[in-house]
């Protein structure tokens, strides 16, 4: 879900990731930090070159990962992925890009752009049915709108994502979603509420902890003690959250934090330190691309210059804070800079000014409140139009008193054209219920047949297994056994009668059948259940498989395995390695290939297995019906793990399945 970020004067609690570089320094002498998740991601970019949906996720972890230390390269990344995206119709990837992009122009003060993009993500979801992902849109415009000052429409975007939340949604993203509508309670200065709703963000049972998000709800609370006059409480939670954006090479965040630090050590008369730390704070911001905290840095400087009585060293602070902040369209950092361009005239005794910018403040408070008491407005309104209505009632209900005979003969006629309207209606209703039915009975039809063929396909494939191993039994083991069997009939007979060294060598040649008997049907016990895949795992089982498969006529196989250190379930290790099984055998039938290249990727709750081969390839769109009995095996026992297949073959380049499988997620809440 999308729903943290911090920006403007007063960073906030915004837009999150749920669906995962390093700095230069920090200034303060600490060691560079690094991404670990970055650096693999940037490792992988290049070994999937192929123009594909895989490309497309790739990129968007990418434009993620990079979104606090290089927001330029996320929207580098980004133009590339939605062209990808629309060129492969791939609607779900388009939307994760726009979301990004949107976040990151949200951060970096581009308001109307981020607006925009979150309104695509919105489209490209409601056109999926994930109304979960339409909530997180809608949530993310009334962030933006919460730093233009636009409450009242904000708190009606929250509340309307709120709603598709307690629909569709789980406890933790209700609990954010309200955890946003408080912060509309820190920007109209009702810290306690504020403060209640972040605090329960925090607690909150069973909730997976995020580094990045902690530290934006630690750079809340802070802010909150700050306007609560508590400065020890401020200065506990900046520092908290100072240390966990330094954790995640979080440019901005440590940026925020620093920020806030330096106010508290300022308003201490701790000038030096508080000097310090807003100039480290100017160039994680300006790293990060982060404008609206620029913005709220020079605020802050402007107020240290005056606390110093450096009025001269004030106002040029003030006047880029506001500059930037009209740029931004943002209505309370411009409030923030104008009060303090006022108070900087009044202590140059320069009273014209500081009358113009008063004027100018007060204008402002005025569009703020009136954007702020919208939502009363409305209300007052609905009770009077109430009030209206009831004595517009009372004045039908002393007309009705007088005209009895003339409603009586109304109500008969009405009553007539009632029913008859309720029978048109009624046989209309039938008639949809009939269609509706046909058309129940029609896809329950389909379902069936499916079902049907699904199961023929099985028991096609289960035969076909049966008949190899009766084949196998057959001509090797059985022929093996006979050969056995004549031997020890021959010693049987001649046992009295051979000389010594005949006997002698017809129990070596029982003995050898027999071994290799033996042999025969170990092989053919591994082949229905290999010992590496019950001893070692389906990763093992399938290198071991794949390495067998290698022939004189130049047939490699590649194994590459992610994230697999730990076993999956033993149902689904069995399930998917028959599929592999069955896939490979059907690369070394029909694909003429000279590699196989197969790779395994687990998640968190997800298994994907990319097979690929070298081959001749195919045409999936002009196979005859029947052809693809080893596909619809396959299909069907991905079905019956919930996973699905994807395809992407032509002819002359090779082909690439796909395949994804959904894990139980562990330590869930």
């Amino acid at each position: 879900m999308e729903k943290h970020w911090m920006g403007g004067p007063w960073p906030r609690l915004g837009f999150t990731l749920v669906l995962i570089m390093g700095l230069s320094g920090t200034g303060r002498g600490q060691a560079p930090a690094r991404n670990p998740r970055l650096d693999s991601l940037e490792a992988r970019l290049p070994q999937v070159p192929r123009p594909d949906t895989n490309r497309v996720n790739t990129l968007n972890e990418l434009i993620w990962e990079n979104r606090d230390s290089h927001p330029r390269r996320s929207l580098a990344l980004a133009v590339e992925a939605l062209a990808l995206g629309e060129r492969l119709q791939f609607r779900r990837g388009i939307a994760k890009t726009y979301i990004l992009r949107g976040i990151i122009y949200a951060t970096t003060g581009r308001f109307d752009d981020a607006i925009a993009d979150f309104e695509q993500c919105r489209r490209q979801r409601a056109a999926l049915g994930d109304w979960q992902g339409v909530a997180g849109a809608i949530n993310n415009v009334g962030e933006v709108e919460v730093e233009q000052g636009r409450y009242a429409a904000a708190v009606a975007h929250y509340v309307e994502a709120l709603r598709l939340e307690q629909r569709y949604g789980t406890p933790e993203r209700i609990a954010a979603d309200l955890a946003n509508i408080g912060t509309v309670y820190f920007r109209m200065g009702q810290y306690d509420q504020a403060l209640a709703y972040q605090q329960q963000y925090l607690r909150l049972p069973g909730r997976v902890v995020d580094a990045h998000n902690d530290a934006l709800a630690y750079q809340l609370i802070g802010q909150t003690y700050e306007q609560l006059a508590q400065p020890d409480s401020a200065l506990h939670y900046f520092e908290r959250a100072l240390a966990a954006s330094r954790g995640r090479a979080n440019w901005r965040g440590e940026g925020q934090a620093e920020l806030g630090r330096g106010r508290v050590l300022a308003a201490r008369q701790q000038y030096a330190a508080a000097t310090a730390g807003l100039a480290r704070a100017l160039v994680l911001a300006r790293k990060a691309d982060d404008l609206p905290t620029c913005a709220a840095i020079f605020s802050a400087q402007g107020q240290l210059a005056l606390r110093q009585q450096k009025p001269a060293e004030a106002r040029p602070q003030f006047a880029a804070a506001y500059a930037l902040s009209r740029q931004l369209k943002a209505r309370e950092a411009t409030r923030e800079a104008l009060a303090g361009l006022a108070a900087t005239a009044r202590q140059q005794a320069d009273y014209r000014a500081a009358a113009n910018y008063g004027e100018q403040l007060a204008a402002l408070k005025d569009s703020l409140l009136t954007e702020a008491s919208t939502r009363q407005i409305a209300e007052m309104n609905v009770r009077y139009e109430t009030e209206q209505k009831t004595a517009e009632n009372r004045l039908q209900a002393a007309q009705l008193l007088t005209q009895q005979q003339v409603i009586r003969r109304r109500n008969v006629q009405l009553g007539a054209g009632l029913a008859l309207a309720l029978l048109g209606a009624g046989l209309a209703y039938l008639l949809y219920a009939r269609h509706r039915l046909r058309q129940r009975l029609e896809h329950e039809q389909e379902r069936q047949l499916l079902y049907q063929q699904r199961t023929a396909a099985v028991f096609e494939a289960e035969e076909n297994e049966r008949r190899r191993i009766g084949s196998d039994l057959h001509d090797g083991v059985g022929q093996l056994i006979t050969a056995a069997k004549l031997n020890l009939n021959a010693l049987a007979r001649d046992l009295d009668t051979a000389p010594p060294a005949a006997l002698h060598l017809l129990v070596d040649n029982a003995l050898s059948v027999l071994n290799e008997s033996y042999r025969e049907v170990r092989d053919i016990s591994h082949n229905l259940m290999p010992n590496a895949l019950l001893k070692q795992g389906l990763g093992a089982a399938v290198r071991d498989f794949l390495s067998k498969m290698v022939s004189a006529d130049g047939l490699r196989a590649e194994v590459q395995l992610f994230g697999l250190d730990e076993r999956l379930p033993a149902l689904v290790e069995s399930v998917l390695f028959r599929v592999i099984q069955e896939l490979a055998q059907n690369i070394v039938k029909h694909a003429r290939a000279t590699v196989i290249t197969l790779q395994l990727v687990r998640s968190a709750d997800e298994l994907t297995i990319m097979v690929e081969d070298n081959g001749q390839g195919f045409d999936p769109a002009a196979l005859q019906p029947g052809a693809g009995l080893g596909l619809s095996n396959i299909e069907t026992r991905l079905a019956y793990l919930g996973g699905q297949l994807f395809i992407d073959a032509a002819i002359g380049r090779g082909t690439i399945v796909t395949l994804t499988v959904p894990l139980p997620v562990e330590n869930a809440a």
